[in-house]
């Protein structure tokens, strides 16, 4: 009833107005529409909370920071992907799924990296993962499970060489640190003094003809001496004095892995 009211005095006013013309009738009714993320408050579609699981070494602080939530007010706002790269950028952040979860709610679960090596470079003491990844900078002294490396490069070349050692389990045993050495190749360190220098290519042929000959046995046995193998198809070895050999401290492979259960127990990052 009342539609039809308003159209019949439309329709009387209309040529009323043409007659006497009414100013700014035929001009467009503007309707001022509030913001849509006004909207979407409205209906509790706004961004209330966000649970965050899975981060042992990286902060709350941090991933808050990467997700820049302080200029979005809605979830219809938010960019998942645009958030999952920016967190994915952070030092320990392997993987990250966003989930958002009606009305109002945002899930966040981290997949961290696992710490691999400690890499000893510039007066530094760097956390690495398999990839060659930094990780964290660390206190010197205060990791001592892990293997540790150095050189310019080492990071990149880790994994190759751990894997390759840990088909020798004495020598894994007895691994106390590796340099890398002019981004080529490798200088291993052994507890008790022992030292192997590898060869620039040829790393796994060289460790299997060290075992053949008994040589590699001879320096496991304790005897402190390095044993070159740079030369192709020939070996070196040099007995070192026992008040020279040094040795370092422990450091077995065995010790890969263990770091982020102990990192773990001292608060990790949070």
């Amino acid at each position: 009833m009342g539609l039809a009211v308003c159209a019949i005095l439309a329709g009387c006013a209309l040529p009323l107005a043409l007659q006497h013309g009414v100013p700014g009738l035929f001009e467009p009714i503007g309707l001022k529409l509030p913001p849509a993320t006004d909207v979407a408050q409205t209906f509790g579609l706004g961004l209330d909370q966000v649970a965050i699981s899975g981060n042992r070494f990286t902060s709350d602080d941090a991933i808050f920071k990467a997700l820049d939530l302080d200029n979005v007010r809605t979830l219809a706002a938010f960019d998942p992907k645009a958030a999952r790269e920016k967190l994915e950028a952070l030092a320990w952040v392997a993987t990250a799924e966003l989930t958002r979860v009606y009305p109002g709610q945002l899930e966040v679960r981290i997949t961290e990296r696992e710490a691999f090596a400690l890499w000893r470079h510039s007066g530094r003491e760097v956390l690495i993962d398999r990839t060659g990844r930094e990780l964290q900078d660390v206190a010197a002294g205060s990791v001592t499970h892990l293997p540790v490396i150095s050189g310019e490069d080492a990071p990149r070349a880790a994994e190759a060489l751990m894997v390759l050692l840990t088909r020798y389990q004495p020598l894994a045993e007895r691994f106390s640190s590796a340099e890398r050495v002019n981004g080529r190749r490798w200088s291993i360190r052994l507890q008790g003094g022992g030292r192997i220098e590898l060869p620039p290519d040829g790393e796994a042929m060289a460790l299997a003809e060290l075992e053949a000959g008994g040589i590699l046995q001879f320096l496991l046995s304790g005897t402190p001496a390095v044993i070159d193998l740079r030369a192709p198809g020939r070996v070196a070895v040099r007995t070192l004095p026992a008040t020279a050999a040094g040795g370092g401290s422990p450091r077995t492979l065995a010790g890969i892995g263990s770091l982020n259960e102990h990192m773990a127990q001292r608060g990790g990052g949070r």
